[in-house]
């Protein structure tokens, strides 16, 4: 099949196209072409912006058979893919997220019919309302569309809480104490990103996910405890966890709303029954222990380029451990 990513070198996307490629599908990518991430040689890179309308409705011209839409936030933009790609292409796949699953929780496990209700972060809302419009369209014959929700999938970036994983690792590094949100003892999924892939691919062109929402995460779940131990584990230090409710978090810093109340300080297993039913025979074949190795590689290199965290944010870690350690 002829599939454009709109995107293609992300933390999720560089792997479905390689996959898809394997798959011998001719793969094309639209994005900025700034990402010093490799693409197979025989994918073609379409350079441009996604804001220049001139450059992204040409798109609509190639005919492609699977559209892939993995920036797109917000109606404005998904409304625009309706209008421009409806009756030229055969499937409109959206990257949602799971994220947009209800807050709190009224079940620690989440299928796909679990409600989209997140008051807590304003992406996970848009996303929920990009999905509405997608699925108003589906149904209106309008532009077939398929509704995919990762959770926290991860390729060359460490997980971590409050900072990023390249933070947490310089702040490792340094035997510098770390933040985990609440006790650190709710439970968390990760996914690597070519476990991902292997079931995304699949639904490229597959009739039965047409009008469908569909998570593809792990099956399993972690401590935060347990996941910040296994990166200083990897990166042979001690370290020294700080823990600190997630309203206090949000006390220091707003922005940590959505990601902490609206995301990782609630214990989240998922169901995956429908993705494999839809792709038999799929289920996540890399451990946690080799994910992070495969992350540390990259991570690592940027490490030793001279990363530097923002200072601000680093002294307020540094502020809120002291604070909530005094006594």
């Amino acid at each position: 099949m002829k599939v454009l990513y709109i995107g293609g070198t992300g933390e999720i996307s560089h792997a479905c196209v390689e996959e898809a490629n394997r798959a011998g599908h001719q793969v094309s990518v639209f994005n900025r072409g700034q990402s010093a991430r490799l693409l197979p040689a025989v994918v073609e890179n379409i350079v441009g912006d996604i804001t220049d309308n001139s450059a992204y409705s040409r798109l609509a011209e190639r005919g492609f058979d699977v559209i892939c839409q993995f920036m797109a936030f917000d109606t404005g933009r998904v409304q625009g893919d309706i209008n421009l790609f409806s009756g030229h292409c055969g499937q409109y796949i959206f990257i949602s997220s799971a994220a947009a699953y209800q807050k709190p929780c009224q079940s620690h496990v989440i299928n796909e019919d679990t409600p989209l209700d997140n008051p807590y972060w304003q992406y996970a809302r848009s996303k929920a309302s990009c999905e509405n419009l997608l699925l108003t369209a589906h149904a209106e014959g309008i532009l077939p569309a398929t509704i995919v929700r990762p959770s926290h999938t991860y390729s060359t970036r460490l997980p971590s809480t409050v900072v990023d994983g390249d933070h947490l690792a310089w702040r490792l590094l340094r035997d510098k104490p770390v933040v985990v949100h609440g006790d650190g003892e709710s439970l968390w999924t990760l996914t690597h990103s070519a476990d991902f892939a292997r079931a995304f691919v699949p639904l490229c062109g597959l009739s039965e996910s047409l009008g469908e929402c569909v998570h593809i995460t792990s099956s399993e779940g972690y401590t935060w405890n347990v996941i910040l131990r296994a990166v200083s584990e990897l990166l042979a230090k001690e370290p020294a966890i700080c823990p600190v409710s997630s309203r206090t978090l949000v006390s220091y810093q707003e922005g940590w709303e959505g990601p902490l109340l609206g995301d990782k300080s609630n214990s989240v297993l998922f169901d995956n029954s429908k993705i494999k039913r839809l792709v038999d025979g799929w289920h996540c074949r890399v451990t946690l222990a080799e994910g992070l190795q495969r992350v540390w590689t990259h991570a690592r290199k940027r490490i030793e380029a001279g990363y530097r965290p923002n200072p601000k944010l680093d002294a307020l870690v540094d502020r809120i451990i002291k604070e909530q350690t005094a006594n």
